[in-house]
C-alpha cells in the first residue's frame, strides 16, 4: 500500500502532552507517541514541520502547509470549528476540565480524519494515562539543565508573574468583549440585535450624512409560516433571510433583527434606486419555500423610511418604517416609501392607543354577535362575539382599527378577558329569559390562551354567571398550538373539565391541522374561508368534503365562515355540512339587537 506523508504542525511547549526535545531534534510527548503508533499500524507517515522550539503553527495553518494542527488546548481553534477536531486527551487543571486535541486542515486527505477518529476510539484512558507516565518517568534531566533551571528561575519569577497579570488582563478582555458581543446578536439569526443597531446607528450617523441614510424595515409573516409549516423551518426562513439581505451590506450600513417579525436594515442609499437591490433581495427570499420544495408562500414585504435631518429618535424611525411595511404588506406591494401623509396617519394611531385604557374604564367597547346558522334549516343556532369601539371622537371604530395597537401595547389579553365578561353576561340574559340553546364563541390570542393563569381567570370570570356551560365556545386557532403546547394542552384539557366546548378555528389552512384533531379534545372544527372560497372548484370541493367526512367520524361539528353566496350553501350542504355563517344570513349587530333576534325566533 503506498504510503501518504502526513505533516503535523507541533506545540513545542506543551510538556508532557507535546513538546520540542533539543537533544533528538524532534517532538516528544504523548501527542507524538499516539501518532508514532498510529503510522505504524496504517499507511500514513507521520512527520513534523519544521522542527525547532518556535510554535509556527498559526501561520503553517494560516498557509495550509500542514494536514495536521497539533497540542491545541480549548482556547484555540487557528480558524478551525469543533468538527475539525479529534480529543486526545482529557485532565483537569486548577479544577477545571481541559481538552488537547488535534485539527484535521482542509488540506489533509478526505480519509485522514475518519481513519484517526477510529484509532483514538481503540485508545483506552488507561493507555493514555500510561504513556504519560513513562513519558515523565523517562524524561532525561541533566545536571546542566538543573543547574541552569536553578540559576535563571529566580530572575524568571517577576516576568512569570507579571505575564500571569498580562494574561489575566487579556482573558478578562476577550470575555468581555465576548460578552458584548452575545449581548447584541440574535440567537436565531447571528446578526445584530436591537443593541447593535443603537450602538452602530451611533456611531455611524451624524447630522452631516444623515439624510444620506434610509431605514428598511423586512416585515416576514412569521405566524402564518409557522401554522403552514413548524416552528423550527421559520426559524431556518429567518436565518436564511438574514443571509441574504447580508449580501446588500457594505461597511456603512447596520443589519438587526428587532423583532419576532421583523428586520431593519440601515443604509447608506445616497440616492440609489429601491428597486436595484430591494426587489431582488424579496424575490431571493421568496424563493426559499420553492428552493426547499414547499408548497406555501414566504410573505413579506419592505416599508422605506428615508431620514431626514431633523431626525433623532431612533425610535421613532423604526416605527415609521415599520408602519410603512405593514402597510406594504396588508396592500400586497413590495415596498412602500414612507409619505408625510402616512405619518400623520401613524401619530393619529399613536393618538388611538393613548386612549385605550380610557376606553376599558369608560366600557366605550362593545359586544357584538354576527350569528351562526343551521346549514339546512337556517335557523340561529349560535353566534360569535366580537368587538366594536366606540370612540367619543372617532365614533364607531372595527377590530382592525384597535386590536394592532392592543398588540403592540401588550393589552390582548385585556381586550379578550373583556370580551368573555361580555359574552357570559349575554348568555346569563339569554338564560334568564329562558333561552338555553344559544352558543357564543370567543375567539382568544395566542399570547392569552397560553398562560399560565388562563383558566384561573376564566373561572372568575364565567363563576360570575349562570348559563348552561356548554353554550360557551372557546375557539383555538392552528398558530395558539405553535408555542407552548404544553400549557395549550393542559388548558385545553382544563376548559372541557368546565363543561365548555372548544372549536378549531380556520382548520385547513396550513398542515398542523389533523395533529391538532388528535392532540386537542375539539367539538367543531371551522371550515378556512380560503377554502370555503375555492368549494366550487374540483380540488376545493374534494378537500372540504374529506374534511367534513374526517370531522363526522370523530363525532365533531363541522362549521363554515365567510359564506356569501346560494352556490356556496349548496355545496356546503352537499359535504354535510353542520352551521354556517357569513353576510349572506347575518351582518355583526350589537348585543341588544342580537337578544331581540333571538326572543323573536323562540316566539
Amino acid at each position: 500500500m503506498e504510503e501518504i506523508i502526513i505533516y503535523t504542525a507541533g506545540n513545542p511547549d506543551l510538556y508532557p502532552i507535546e513538546y520540542y526535545d533539543a537533544d533528538t531534534e524532534n517532538y516528544q510527548g504523548v501527542i507524538p507517541k499516539l501518532l508514532n503508533q498510529f503510522s505504524e499500524q496504517s499507511n500514513y507517515k507521520i512527520k513534523y514541520y519544521n522542527k525547532n522550539s518556535k510554535d509556527e503553527r498559526a501561520q503553517l495553518a494560516a498557509n495550509r502547509q500542514v494536514d495536521i494542527i497539533s497540542g491545541c488546548v480549548d482556547s484555540e481553534s487557528f480558524e478551525h470549528t469543533e468538527d475539525d477536531s479529534i480529543v486526545v486527551f482529557k485532565t483537569v487543571k486548577n479544577g477545571k476540565p481541559v481538552s488537547y486535541r488535534l485539527f484535521i486542515s482542509d488540506a489533509a486527505p478526505e480519509s485522514l480524519k475518519s481513519d484517526l477518529q477510529n484509532y483514538f476510539s481503540g485508545v483506552t484512558e488507561e493507555m493514555k494515562t500510561g504513556i504519560l507516565v513513562d513519558v515523565k518517568e523517562h524524561t532525561p534531566i541533566k545536571s546542566w539543565q538543573f543547574i541552569q533551571t536553578s540559576l535563571i528561575s529566580l530572575s524568571l519569577a517577576v516576568l512569570i508573574l507579571l505575564t500571569a497579570v498580562i494574561l489575566l488582563v487579556r482573558k478578562y478582555r476577550r470575555k468581555l468583549k465576548k460578552y458584548e458581543q452575545n449581548k447584541e446578536t440574535d440567537e436565531i439569526t447571528g446578526i445584530g440585535n436591537t443593541d447593535h443597531l443603537v450602538r452602530y446607528y451611533n456611531s455611524l450617523v451624524n447630522d452631516k450624512n444623515r439624510i444620506l441614510y434610509s431605514m428598511f424595515c423586512f416585515y416576514v409573516d412569521t405566524d402564518r409560516m409557522e401554522r403552514m409549516s413548524s416552528h423550527q423551518e421559520t426559524n431556518e426562513f429567518l436565518k436564511y433571510t438574514a443571509v441574504v439581505l447580508q449580501d446588500y451590506t457594505s461597511e456603512t450600513d447596520v443589519l438587526a433583527r428587532v423583532s419576532d417579525v421583523g428586520f431593519i436594515f440601515l443604509k447608506l442609499s445616497q440616492g440609489q434606486d429601491i428597486d436595484e437591490w430591494v426587489i431582488p433581495a424579496l424575490n431571493r427570499i421568496r424563493s426559499f419555500s420553492e428552493n426547499n420544495g414547499k408548497a406555501y408562500s414566504c410573505d413579506i414585504a419592505a416599508g422605506v423610511y428615508p431620514l431626514k435631518s431633523d431626525d433623532r429618535d431612533l425610535n421613532e424611525m423604526i416605527f415609521n418604517s415599520w408602519q410603512s411595511a405593514m402597510s406594504a404588506y396588508r396592500e400586497k406591494l413590495d415596498y412602500k416609501i414612507c409619505s408625510d401623509e402616512m405619518i400623520d396617519h401613524f401619530i393619529e394611531e399613536r393618538r388611538l392607543q393613548a386612549d385605550i385604557n380610557r376606553g376599558f374604564e369608560n366600557e366605550e367597547f362593545l359586544l357584538y354577535i354576527q350569528f351562526y346558522v343551521d346549514a339546512h334549516t337556517y335557523k340561529i343556532v349560535g353566534g360569535e362575539a366580537l368587538s366594536r369601539w366606540q370612540h367619543p371622537e372617532k365614533g364607531f371604530l372595527t377590530p382592525e382599527r384597535f386590536v394592532p395597537l392592543m398588540e403592540r401595547e401588550d393589552l390582548i389579553s385585556r381586550m379578550d378577558y373583556y370580551s368573555l365578561e361580555k359574552a357570559c353576561a349575554f348568555l346569563d340574559r339569554l338564560y334568564k329569559r329562558g333561552i338555553e340553546n344559544f352558543f357564543i364563541s370567543c375567539n382568544f390570542s395566542r399570547k392569552t390562551f397560553s398562560s399560565a393563569d388562563f383558566i384561573d381567570v376564566c373561572k372568575k370570570i364565567i363563576g360570575k354567571h349562570k348559563f348552561a356551560r356548554k353554550m360557551l365556545v372557546f375557539e383555538i386557532t392552528e398558530s395558539t398550538s405553535v408555542r407552548n403546547i404544553s400549557q395549550v394542552h393542559k388548558n385545553a384539557n382544563a376548559l372541557k373539565e368546565l363543561g365548555i366546548r372548544i372549536l378549531l378555528d380556520d382548520f385547513g389552512e396550513g398542515f398542523t391541522s389533523f395533529f391538532d384533531l388528535h392532540e386537542y379534545p375539539v367539538d367543531g372544527l371551522k371550515l378556512d374561508k380560503n377554502l370555503v372560497d375555492n368549494i366550487n372548484t374540483e380540488k376545493g370541493n374534494a378537500i372540504l368534503k374529506a374534511m367534513s367526512r374526517i370531522g363526522h367520524e370523530l363525532n365533531i361539528a363541522i362549521m363554515a365562515e365567510g359564506i356569501e353566496s346560494d352556490e356556496q350553501i349548496a355545496e356546503l350542504q352537499k359535504i354535510d355540512c353542520d352551521i354556517i355563517q357569513g353576510f349572506r344570513f347575518h351582518y355583526p349587530i350589537p348585543e341588544w339587537e342580537a337578544q331581540s333576534e333571538i326572543l323573536k325566533q323562540k316566539q
